[in-house]
């Protein structure tokens, strides 16, 4: 039976970033517990296309927790051919075997290649003009020689043929044409996140105003990056914007309450973020 939708799917039309505060893991009291929701996390933006999030420093104290979300942030995002040469040993990792793969479109699940299939490697070896990097296939393959390029660099290779040697070329992250998997950045402040240029701020909050499919429609629609904000465990993005000095709603365009009449007093940050993003998703198709 022919799929409705294609694998792997287009990039979104709107860059789209999430920004969660890095006290998000503050209160679930073991390593496993934080490892567990950071990788709830991963597989919502991973789902729903995101290309990029952003953890924030919300809390004077919260650099660790921080410290650890990017981490295994950035390892499941690694592929797995990857991860023993280019992520290093942590006792931030410690629990990461128990998360569930990503499978994202950089994750290819064989060592099967054809002319055209893009995939991420780590340069191994520069030397006379060559450059081998490892793809995760039987040997590494050759690119043209780049200024600047150095062992231990990430790169984007398309493969341009496999026989008699496999050769490719160097692109980059914009020049892939389907959704390639999220990025990871970290901010000192939620302020310094703000202060970047994005043509929709939305703030998630359930003080926030009902949402409306039509008017959220037609701002996305306009925008060629978007950014949804989510708050912290024991403190929404109005306290923490009050800490940092502004007032919410005069900073983002919208602040939305995604989930009305909820079933339970709290919400927890990934269940917000997997239940906002799916909106997100539903009309991107619409469009």
């Amino acid at each position: 039976m022919k799929q409705p939708f294609p694998y792997p799917p287009p990039r979104r039309k709107a860059y789209l970033a999430i920004a969660i505060p890095s006290s998000t893991v503050s209160n679930e009291p073991t390593l496993q517990l934080k490892t567990i929701k950071v990788g709830f996390i991963a597989r919502a933006a991973s789902i729903h296309r995101v290309d990029e999030i952003i953890v924030y420093k919300d809390k004077p104290h919260s650099e660790s927790d921080g410290e650890l979300i990017v981490d295994i942030l950035e390892y499941l995002r690694t592929p797995p051919y990857l991860r023993k040469l280019v992520v290093p040993l942590k006792q931030n990792l410690k629990y990461v075997g128990i998360l569930p793969p990503l499978q994202t479109p950089n994750h290819p699940q064989t060592k099967a290649i054809k002319p055209g299939d893009i995939r991420e490697g780590v340069v191994v070896s520069v030397s006379r003009g060559k450059v081998l990097v490892e793809i995760g296939v039987n040997k590494p393959v050759t690119v043209k020689f780049r200024k600047g390029l150095r062992k231990g660099d990430l790169v984007i290779v398309k493969i341009v043929k496999i026989k008699p040697r496999i050769l490719g070329e160097l692109i980059s992250f914009e020049e892939v044409p389907f959704y390639f998997g999220y990025n990871i950045s970290y901010y000192d402040s939620l302020s310094e996140v703000i202060r970047e240029k994005w043509d929709l701020k939305i703030a998630t909050s359930k003080y926030g105003e009902p949402i409306s499919l039509n008017k959220l429609r037609e701002k996305c629609a306009k925008a060629s990056s978007i950014l949804i904000a989510f708050g912290a465990p024991k403190e929404s993005l109005w306290d923490i914007a009050a800490r940092e000095g502004f007032v919410l709603n005069e900073e983002f365009d919208m602040v939305l309450n995604t989930i009305p009449y909820q079933g339970v007093e709290v919400i927890r940050t990934e269940e917000a973020i997997h239940a906002t993003l799916e909106l997100f998703s539903l009309i991107n198709n619409i469009l």
